[in-house]
This record gives structure tokens, C-alpha cells and sequence, in this order.
């Protein structure tokens, strides 16, 4: 009997968090090299670690039938469920070398520390000069340690 209920309090522990991202880069269009993946994989997974964050990175071709690369990026975290249940603190970075468009899209417990405003600052300073170089896995790691970096701030700490 007291095996039934660790088990049936594991179930519900497991059920409160919701669905772990077992997986931070989905490469779609084949913009990064394994070891690039790797390498993003691996930073996105570390600040996961230290705040509880998720940011996800999805390169694609197309926007599978929304309208622009925001309504992408959003349906993609969502279907994926990025961002812990009750904190809405996730974060997707979506680009698509092939239509020359990126979009950071946050959650709604996330966009109270990174804003719209900051992070059409990311992509605008940090990613767009050098995506215009042809340097796209440079631009996305640029984009992504300024990320990583403004919400590992004590000040951005999401509760």
C-alpha cells in the first residue's frame, strides 16, 4: 500500500510541473552543425539548471501556416510547452535563414523581466548585423547569451 501512494505522489509531482523539454535546439532548417546544436543545447540546459528557465532555439523553413515568425514562435513554445507550469517562464528564439526573419517570443511570467521592447533589441543590435554577414550561428549565440545573461540577473529572477 505505501508503494501505491509513492507512486500515485510521484504521478502527481510530475503532473504539477508539466511536460519537461527534454530538448532546447530544434534545427529544422539545418542552420547549425551538431556541435554547434551541442553547444546551445548545453547553455540553454545550464541556465535551465541555475533559474529555472526554458529557452528553446527552432530554425525553420516556413511558418506552417501562421502569418508571421511571432505567431510561429508562439505556437511552437506552446505545443511544446516551454516554460514551467504556473511560472509561464519560458522563452523561444525562432529564425528562419530562408525567409531572413527571427522573433523572440516570451512567456507571460518572462515578459515581465525581458520585454518585447528588449528583446527586438537583441535581434536588432546583436543578431541582425551579423545575420546580415552570414553569420547566423553567431548572430543566434550572441542573442542567446544576452538572453541568458539578463535573466540570470538577480533583478530578473522569475518567482
Amino acid at each position: 500500500m505505501r508503494s501505491v501512494f509513492i507512486l500515485l505522489a510521484t504521478c502527481c509531482l510530475c503532473m504539477a510541473h508539466g511536460p519537461r523539454v527534454e530538448h532546447f535546439v530544434f534545427d529544422q532548417e539545418d542552420v547549425l552543425e551538431p556541435v554547434q546544436e551541442e553547444r546551445f543545447d548545453s547553455l540553454f540546459r545550464a541556465h535551465e539548471a541555475v533559474t529555472g528557465n526554458e529557452i528553446v532555439l527552432v530554425t525553420t523553413t516556413g511558418l506552417h501556416g501562421h502569418l508571421d515568425m511571432q505567431g510561429f514562435a508562439a505556437t511552437f513554445g506552446d505545443s511544446l510547452g516551454v516554460g514551467k507550469r504556473g511560472r509561464n517562464n519560458g522563452v523561444v528564439i525562432a529564425f528562419s535563414k530562408q525567409l531572413r526573419s527571427v522573433f523572440v517570443s516570451t512567456g507571460l511570467g518572462t515578459e515581465s523581466v525581458l520585454t518585447d521592447a528588449q528583446c527586438a533589441q537583441i535581434v536588432d543590435s546583436l543578431m541582425i548585423p551579423l545575420f546580415k554577414e552570414d553569420m547566423a550561428e553567431d548572430g543566434l549565440w550572441l542573442g542567446s547569451l544576452a538572453i541568458v545573461h539578463h535573466l540570470e540577473q538577480p533583478e530578473n529572477r522569475i518567482p
